[in-house]
Order: C-alpha cells, then structure tokens, then sequence
C-alpha cells in the first residue's frame, strides 16, 4: 500500500510540475508585447494583433481576440497584443498600415493573417494548419532584419520629434513658425556637423598619392643614364643669351668692315 501511495504522490507532482511548466510557456490571456520583449515571438508558435485605443474595430476585436487567447492555450499557441501609440517602432518594423493587423509568428517567420474575425476562423488557422498556405514576409521586409530596424529607428525618431513638438507647443507656448525654425536650425547644425565627419574621414582613409619623380622609372626600363638628352644647355640665363647675341652681331660688323675695305683698295 505504501508504494501505491508513494506512486500515486508522484504522479499527481508530475502533473502539477506539467501543468506549471505549460502555463508558463503558454498564455491564457493576451500577451501586451512591447519594444523591449517582443524577440519572444520569434521563438514558438504566436498570433500578434496591432491596435490603438481610439481604432473602433480594435475595440470591437478585443473581446474576441481574449476569447481566442483561452482556446489557443489548448493549441498551444500564444497570443499578443501590440499598441501602436505606445510602440511606434514596432508599428514601422512590422510595416503597418490598417488596423487592426494580425501576423502569425512561427519560429521566427512572419505572414499576416487576412482572414474572418470570429473566434472559430482564428482557431481553424491554427488548427486546421491553414497558415501553411499564407506565403511568408519576404526577408527584405521581414521584422527581425537588420534593415528593417533602421525603419523602427526611424519610426521612433519621428515619435520623439512629434512629442518634442507637443511639448513646445502645448506646454511651452512657443508659436507653430517657432518650433519650425528651430527644427529647420537644428536640421542644418546636424547636416553641417555630419558632413564635416564624413570629409575628415574620407580625408584620412583617402591618403594622396605621392607624385612619381622625373627619372623613376628609368632604372626598370633599361635606360642608361648617359642617353639621356642634357636639356640643361636650353636653360642658359637671359644675360647670357643676350651676351651672345651681341658678340654675333659685332663680329658680323667686323666682317662687312673687312669686305668694304678689301673692296675699295681693288678700286
């Protein structure tokens, strides 16, 4: 009797520890899936549905997608939930454009969901292996790429300005032509800053090429250094040059002096 009871214990502890474990893995309800713990989808099999509170037919999916979310346990899928207004950058990254958007996630691959609403067209997607038919996100626009991620920056980045904005406007009271030149300003301090880095980097990794010298090249050729022409005589000072002109023209003068005489003492 005592080991029938020792068997019955365990058995009951291995079905709790099951169940725990389960539970852990697999969320009853929505998951609310942030910029900072939304790579938990790429591992495991997930249905993700973008919305905003002020979207009607976001609030008219919510209790449907709760529902969802209990019978996907059983599936064992997770279900998640994506605020737009709270996570611009997810909304660039997943490329949204309508909501509400639903995307099925299976061990990092993407397709959005583009069928009926009800609870029944969500489970027979999942269980009736539907989503097998739905091409996948192409990789130059699927979520966990590299460029794609320049897109969330980006996203996040017009976020901030806009509230930026808000904040000067609203809290501040600074005119709307205010806040536009000191964006305007702040774009051309930027674009100054950033293309003066890029001429001191393009100036460093660009070294100048030292210019080759008159003769460098004789050696490799085969020419001897004594066959080359001296132009050094076509550089004579300027003095020089006229000093020669005129001991030309005095010896030319001597000599019509000799011919004129030679030719008056034959007369």
């Amino acid at each position: 009797m005592a080991w029938k009871l020792r068997l019955h214990l365990t058995l009951i502890l291995t079905c709790l520890t099951s169940f725990a474990s389960a539970s852990l893995v697999i969320n009853p309800a929505p998951l609310e899936v942030s910029e900072g713990n939304w790579r938990k989808i790429l591992e495991g099999e997930w249905m993700v549905k973008f919305m905003a509170p002020w979207c009607p037919a976001c609030n008219a999916l919510k209790s449907t997608w709760e529902e969802f979310a209990t019978k996907a346990a059983s599936l064992e899928v997770s279900v998640g939930t994506i605020d737009v207004t709270e996570n611009p950058g997810l909304s660039g990254r997943f490329l949204v454009t309508a909501l509400p958007t639903i995307y099925h996630v299976k061990d990092g691959v993407f397709r959005q969901y583009t069928l009926g609403r009800k609870v029944s067209d969500l489970t027979n997607f999942i269980q009736d292996g539907t989503w097998e038919n739905v091409t996948p996100v192409s990789w130059y626009t699927a979520p966990d790429s590299f460029q794609m991620g320049l897109v969330a920056l980006f996203f996040r980045t017009a976020m901030q300005i806009r509230n930026f904005y808000t904040l000067m406007s609203e809290e501040y009271g600074i005119p709307e032509w205010a806040c536009y030149l000191i964006f305007a300003v702040f774009t051309i301090i930027v674009g100054l800053i950033l293309g003066l880095l890029i001429v001191c980097c393009c100036d460093f990794l660009m070294t100048t090429k030292e210019v080759p010298s008159r003769y460098a090249n004789l050696s490799q050729e085969g020419d001897d250094y004594e066959d080359l022409i001296d132009d050094t005589q076509d550089d004579k000072p300027l003095e020089e040059e006229l000093n020669d002109k005129d001991e030309e023209e005095e010896e030319t003068k001597v000599r019509r002096r000799q011919v004129e005489k030679e030719s008056s003492d034959n007369k």
